[in-house]
């Protein structure tokens, strides 16, 4: 089976990162949240064509001791270069009710895995950060993913009277993340807009493999709850990390109505 998870981000450190120690004071993980440029309107062949620039905002997680040595000097405002692989994780996600108690629902988290890193330019304010995106946004925030969806795409209108079209895939690691997890597959979630977005809805199906050459989207959304205490039923802001496709290929298992009937309509004529 084809694998692909690759992530190439260069952006600008939004926070001090966080390095995690183990009870004897060694080095477990960083954590590194950078600021990336995304241009939502791409050709095929990744070639710009006009849209508003978007800023998201991903995590960068590593247990490398070099690697979590140098995240350890970046500070607020460093530009820096990224490479890894999306990698997900299934948790329980907290909550506060309105009543003060505590709850929990299951949850997506999404994190790059860094592989490799690097700081190219340090100290720049916001506005200096951003204008840089701007020169390099061709390399700011891109993924390149081989996966087969889980379950079949949902499509809707969205705010901006656009189609959307929101998938789940998995995805077959070729690697091994040296953080002490087993898991061998990530289950990231897709989420296309307009053209993309209507194609998608046509051509995908449950065990659908594709290929999607798009960017990291990073988004907050509003989830409902039941409280386990007071049994009343309130919402609370999660933020979500997904793969905004640029374009996407149909490798296998995929639906083409057009052809089936172009198909039936030559079978009738001979």
């Amino acid at each position: 089976m084809a694998r692909e998870n690759m992530v190439m981000l260069h952006g600008q450190v939004y926070v001090k990162p966080k390095v995690y120690f183990a009870s004897d004071g060694t080095p477990q993980k960083a954590v590194l949240a950078v600021k990336v440029l995304r241009r939502p309107f791409l050709t095929g062949n990744g070639q710009i064509v006009g849209g508003r620039l978007y800023l998201d905002c991903p995590l960068v997680v590593t247990a490398d001791p070099d690697l979590i040595k140098a995240v350890a000097s970046f500070q607020t405002g460093d530009m820096v270069d990224v490479r890894g692989v999306l990698t997900t994780r299934e948790v329980m996600k907290s909550s506060i009710c309105v009543c003060g108690a505590k709850n929990s629902a299951p949850g997506n988290f999404v994190f790059i895995t860094a592989i490799y890193l690097c700081r190219r330019e340090t100290g720049l304010s916001n506005d200096e950060g951003l204008e840089l995106l701007k020169q390099r946004s061709e390399v700011s925030n891109l993924i390149l993913m081989i996966g087969t969806l889980c379950r079949d795409p949902e499509s809707y209108t969205n705010s901006d009277n656009k189609t959307a079209t929101q998938y789940q895939i998995a995805v077959n690691r070729r690697y091994h993340i040296r953080d002490g997890s087993t898991d061998r597959t990530d289950y990231p979630w897709v989420k296309s807009i307009g053209k993309q977005a209507a194609e998608d809805a046509i051509r995908l199906q449950i065990n659908s493999t594709i290929f999607i050459n798009g960017a990291i989207q990073t988004r907050e959304i509003t989830r409902k709850i039941l409280c386990t205490v007071c049994g009343e039923e309130y919402q609370f802001a999660e933020t979500v990390t997904e793969i905004f496709p640029y374009a996407v290929e149909y490798l296998s298992n995929c639906l083409f109505p057009e052809r089936e009937n172009k198909e039936k309509e030559e079978a009738k004529e001979a």
